[in-house]
């Protein structure tokens, strides 16, 4: 009987020792929500723009810009090379459908001079 207690107690002590873990000091963090996982960043939106000009025939060069106009809706700016040299490439760009939903080619600003 004392040698099954001993066993037993011998077995909790090894169980709980196993079983601890030591806190990290942080607190742990919710999961994102879905419409939070869907928004694209920054670079994804770039790349994203950068890839439809290519297959529309535009050679981008210089100029990369990317506003969210609103959550996961972009305004976007490439500058244009070859034919279009001096323009721009402007986009609007639905981050949730992934897609350019309006495109236009804009004469860039004029720089003032400097003093």
């Amino acid at each position: 009987m004392i040698r099954l207690s001993l066993s037993s107690a011998l077995l909790s002590v090894l169980l709980v020792t196993a079983c601890a873990t030591a806190p990290t000091g942080r607190p742990p963090q919710p999961p994102s929500s879905p419409s939070v996982q869907a928004e694209l960043g920054y670079r994804e939106v770039l790349q994203a723009g950068e890839e439809y000009a290519r297959q529309q025939g535009y050679a981008v060069a210089g100029l990369q810009e990317a506003v969210e106009v609103r959550p996961n809706y972009w305004r976007l700016r490439f500058g244009l090379a070859e034919r279009h040299t001096g323009k721009l490439l402007d986009l609007e760009f639905d981050g949730a459908s992934q897609q350019v939903v309006r495109e236009e080619i804009i004469s860039e600003p004029a720089v003032p001079p400097s003093p």
